[in-house]
């Protein structure tokens, strides 16, 4: 019998919005692969570990870097923390009015710098640097507090030339000379607005609605305007996030669904396996591409969207997964997540039985992830029909000492059986010793055995780093049976 391969060897399509086509390079799942280098292969990222040293005891929801070189971290009850440019943590102040729901810092213009933060109803101020002995003694919790409506979130950022403040369904601004508005912009009523974002001059609002429609809504603003200059209807339950990277992307609902408007279309992009959502706070951008901390779904952690050069494909990916997730805790939320002078930060919540933990992940520069590699359903034309399987061979750099690989495959969309610790439906191939890891030094090509049948196959790989190296797989041959089957 002849055998005929079938050969994956491009992987920068990334996550496919479909289980059995896609662009070029596309494949069904990842964890923790760099899709994005020079090189078209797949190896693993770095890892993320927990920085915080256990200071933190309440949800991140917002990072602000200072002019002062440090970062200011805004916690759900109230607790500010402060991370200093060498990466040491202190608790900087408690805010008594609570929950803190917007953070920025913003300068005036007599050349002083203030840290701005919001609870439910008041919105308070720092000087930067000011007193730095900590705790804080000159911080202004009720700074302004006329007109400042009760809401779940008073996002901030800097944006056409003001501090923008979401403030229920108005815009509140300071402004360079420090003129305080409540009440800037005002959206219809029954609209609230929960993130921010400048695209250009214009500040651009995303709002949910009150009466729990399954829509949200994009608002654009110029300073010189006296109220909203555009709106567009966004088909999902409000708008979560909006980052600016090449393109305008928005999460909105709860489904992990990403989107595209520029005011004159919405387009849905692609949803987030598993579904899931996005904090106003959790929105960056890291080598060119929209950053978004997700969590409510079934695959929590840090995902990303677009292209790193214009020459290749917009992709999905999921780039990283919490140290907490790793270890086999459940992540609840990700409350905000920043890129700082090139340093991946993310704020994170598990729930494990009735204990809730808090902190702070930041990606490690010496540490790679074990990655994840599944394709695409592969049928080979035809879905009907069995076809042998017979073996798997990987070409790759040479593998480094103390790094391994392994196979798995997956027959006729199986969701149960196989082997237990391949998860659930997929199976090992093994090596010619009978082995389930190939892990020999130098080595540039491994082969590995199947030997099934099945109408539809999917075939995975693992990459298990070591300390700051991970594996390098160029390109992935099955050779399947020429001989077809229908019973």
């Amino acid at each position: 019998m002849a055998q005929i391969p079938y050969l994956i060897k491009s992987f920068r399509g990334g996550v496919s919005d479909e289980n059995d086509k896609g662009v070029e390079g596309s494949f069904k799942n990842g964890e923790a692969l760099n899709i994005h280098g020079r090189d078209d292969i797949i190896t693993g990222k770095q890892a993320m570990s927990t920085v915080d040293g256990g200071l933190v005891t309440d949800l991140i929801q917002f990072f602000v870097p200072a002019a002062d070189g440090s970062t200011y971290c805004f916690g759900n009850t109230g607790s500010i923390y402060v991370r200093s440019g060498d990466n040491d943590w202190s608790f900087a102040y408690n805010d008594e009015n609570g929950a803190i729901r917007g953070a920025a810092e913003w300068q005036f213009d007599d050349a002083t710098n203030y840290l701005f933060w919001a609870t439910s109803t008041s919105i308070a101020r720092k000087l930067i640097p000011g007193d730095t002995t900590l705790p804080w003694a000159d911080a202004t919790q009720d700074h302004k507090v006329e007109g400042i409506s009760s809401t779940e979130w008073h996002t901030m950022n800097n944006m056409s030339g003001v501090l923008g403040i979401a403030n229920g369904e108005d815009l509140a601004t300071f402004s360079f000379g420090n003129d305080f508005n409540p009440f800037a912009v005002n959206l219809r009523p029954g609209n609230r607005i929960k993130s921010l974002e400048e695209r250009d001059d214009y500040a651009i609002l995303g709002s949910e609605r009150l009466d729990q429609a399954e829509e949200g809504h994009i608002w654009s603003w110029i300073t010189s305007a006296t109220n909203f200059v555009q709106k567009k209807r966004i088909p999902a339950k409000g708008v979560n996030a909006i980052i600016n990277a090449e393109l305008m992307i928005l999460q909105a609902g709860t489904d992990g669904e990403l989107f595209f408007s520029d005011f004159v279309e919405s387009v849905p992009i692609i949803n987030i396996p598993g579904g899931g959502q996005v904090n106003p706070g959790g929105v960056t951008i890291e080598d060119n591409l929209a950053l978004f901390g997700v969590y409510g779904g079934t695959n929590p952690g840090i995902w990303s969207y677009g292209r790193s050069k214009k020459n290749r494909p917009f992709a999905l990916n999921y780039d990283y997964r919490l140290a907490q997730d790793v270890s086999g805790s459940t992540i609840s939320t990700v409350g905000a997540i920043a890129n700082i002078s090139g340093v991946l930060l993310a704020s994170w919540g598990t729930t494990d039985g009735s204990t809730s933990d808090y902190g702070v992940d930041q990606v490690n520069t010496t540490t790679k992830a074990n990655a994840i590699y599944e394709g695409l359903e592969f049928d080979d034309g035809g879905p009907f029909l069995k076809k042998m399987f017979d073996t798997v061979k990987l070409t790759m750099t040479a593998l480094a000492t103390g790094t391994s690989i392994s196979v798995r495959f997956k027959p006729d969309k199986a969701t149960t059986g196989g082997a237990s610790s391949a998860g659930a439906g997929w199976r090992y191939a093994v090596t010619g010793g009978n082995e389930t890891t190939f892990s020999e030094t130098d080595a540039t090509e491994a082969i590995f055995m199947i030997g099934d049948v099945a109408k539809v196959y999917e075939v995975a790989v693992d990459l298990n780093a070591s300390s700051n190296t991970s594996p390098e797989i160029l390109s992935v041959t099955t050779y399947v049976s020429d001989q077809r089957y229908e019973y």
